[in-house]
């Protein structure tokens, strides 16, 4: 996770965390501004909870929390309060349904634009290219991607919408995270292999779609994870 090149604007970045069980919390950065080598707490959790995420953001940024059973919940970062200490839980990010949790914890620039409505051929052209993708992948190696503009800012604590249908053919959701079209990605499966994929070989569909096969597995082998290479390289 890569910190302001400039120091002194630590104070208008934000630190996100998220837990397995559906929680998050906003610090300045600057709370973790220097830090020791024997370490920082950061987050207190329950017993049964564990962080799965954590961003950098700012308030004109919303984030997006994703869960395995497919569901995923946008809102803005500016709505999402600071807290003044390190030992707190956090709050509600999504309310989940029984034995499902979060896998995954994005942030994306705030857009205004609607995807719908009647527009002029420049004003298609100027969301084209500001489009940017949310893309979903499978622990069965299913996936696609969906236009960011599907997936609507709501308020923190809700149940969230359909990112990607789990099914039996697809199992649970490993991965989500934003992308653009020239990207590309590196999907990992827990029998050590490794495929790397470009976003434009992946097919865009709408949110509520299960996707299509992205990596052949066989026998036991599941994905395990997914990442977008600049986020890598940084």
């Amino acid at each position: 996770m890569p910190m302001p090149e400039d120091e002194t604007e630590t104070k208008n970045y934000q630190i996100i965390f998220a837990t397995a069980q559906g929680k998050v919390r906003k610090n300045s950065l600057e709370d973790f501004q220097s830090i020791n080598a024997a370490g920082k707490i950061a987050m207190k959790l329950d017993n049964n909870d564990s962080i799965v995420g954590v961003k950098i953001c700012q308030d004109d940024q919303d984030i997006i929390l994703s869960t395995k059973f497919g569901k995923c919940i946008r809102f803005e970062a500016k709505k999402l309060r600071v807290f003044k200490g390190r030992s707190s839980k956090g709050i509600k990010g999504i309310e989940l349904a029984p034995n499902d949790q979060i896998v995954s914890l994005s942030v994306i620039d705030s857009d205004k634009t609607k995807k719908n409505g009647k527009k002029s051929k420049d004003e298609k052209s100027e969301i084209k290219a500001k489009e940017k993708f949310v893309l979903s992948i499978s622990e069965n190696g299913y996936g696609k991607k969906t236009s960011h503009l599907d997936y609507r800012v709501t308020n923190r604590g809700g149940k969230g919408i359909i990112g990607i249908v789990n099914s039996p053919r697809n199992g649970n959701i490993t991965s989500s995270f934003p992308i653009n079209e020239g990207d590309e990605i590196l999907i990992s499966t827990n029998k050590g292999r490794v495929i790397r994929v470009a976003v434009r070989e992946i097919r865009t569909a709408g949110r509520n779609t299960q996707g299509v096969r992205i990596i052949k597995l066989s026998g036991e082998e599941k994905v395990v994870s997914a990442i977008k290479i600049d986020d890598n390289l940084i």
